[in-house]
């Protein structure tokens, strides 16, 4: 029997593929095989400047998007290591605010139903025991807008020890109690950490609303070929077929030249292997009866 997995939907991560204008990205997208986009919002300029699209940038972006039929399903918003919603400077918690309010807007416009929010307190900020607090807080407000707009917000454990594990995520999705604040997790950055992968998705269990796909080791949490690091990918998906797992996954790549469009296909066919081998390694193990 095939895992239902293999039905995605399998997304993308915009930096994946070469960069260009969106109708181009979808398309590339698509003809790599791919069912979605993630958009990127990280600390550049250039991608900060997305969200002050005007109405008809955002409703060109959406015409391409249906058109395609290729969807941008999330946004993973990373510009929060520029500024800190748990900064010590109360200008940059401002800034963190108001990219999160603005990100929340984009997204009901593009018709985005997640946002990926990092889990970095203060990225470039000494340690600060009341960070959390701050980064609390400023979520709490986002939170409120989000469900406003009927968006999800969505944590993501992280390559620092702000957020770093499952359990950091939960802990503070249950202090956010809201449904519209859950755990969008990243298996790479589990491995960074040295954690043990198989262990912390089954503490995660069925509260992952999507997942990123990417290899890594312990203190290289980017740029790791599939398959030449530490994360355990036909144990992922032998565990996330025994959760029966069926939000989507997302493959996070950073490729910089020409080919990124087939180095991306690649990976999609390579992720599509190990799930049928975690598969069949799961329906290996057969349950025991009573005498």
């Amino acid at each position: 029997m095939t895992s239902p997995l293999l039905d995605g939907p399998f997304g993308v991560y915009e930096k994946a593929l070469p960069s260009a204008a969106w109708p181009t990205i979808l398309a590339d997208a698509r003809a790599a095989g791919f069912d979605f986009v993630e958009m990127s919002i990280d600390e550049s300029d250039a991608r900060l400047a997305r969200l002050a699209w005007s109405k008809e940038e955002r409703d060109a972006v959406a015409r391409a998007s249906r058109s395609l039929e290729m969807p941008i399903f999330s946004i993973c918003l990373s510009a929060h290591r520029r500024f800190g919603l748990g900064s010590s400077r109360a200008d940059d918690r401002t800034r963190a605010g108001q990219i999160l309010d603005a990100a929340i807007a984009l997204a009901s416009d593009l018709g985005v139903r997640v946002i990926q929010i990092a889990g970095y307190f203060s990225y470039y900020e000494e340690s600060d025991p009341a960070a959390r607090s701050r980064y609390v807080d400023g979520l709490a407000r986002g939170v409120e807008t989000a469900a406003r707009r009927g968006v999800m917000l969505a944590v993501e454990n992280i390559d620092t020890v702000d957020i770093a594990s499952v359990s950091d995520c939960i802990a503070l999705r249950d202090e956010l109690d809201s449904p519209w604040f859950q755990i969008y997790p990243d298996v790479g950055n589990l491995a960074v950490h040295g954690l043990d992968i198989a262990d912390q998705l089954r503490i995660l269990a069925g509260s992952a609303i999507a997942l990123h796909l990417k290899d890594a080791r312990p203190g290289q949490p980017r740029r790791v070929p599939f398959g030449e690091g530490a994360v355990p990918f036909d144990a992922v998906f032998e565990q996330l077929a025994e959760a029966r797992f069926h939000g989507p996954l997302t493959i996070e790549m950073w490729n910089d030249d020409d080919e990124a469009g087939e180095a991306a296909a690649q990976a999609l066919r390579w992720i599509k292997a190990r799930i049928t081998a975690g598969t069949e390694i799961s329906q290996r193990v057969v349950p025991t009866r009573d005498a």
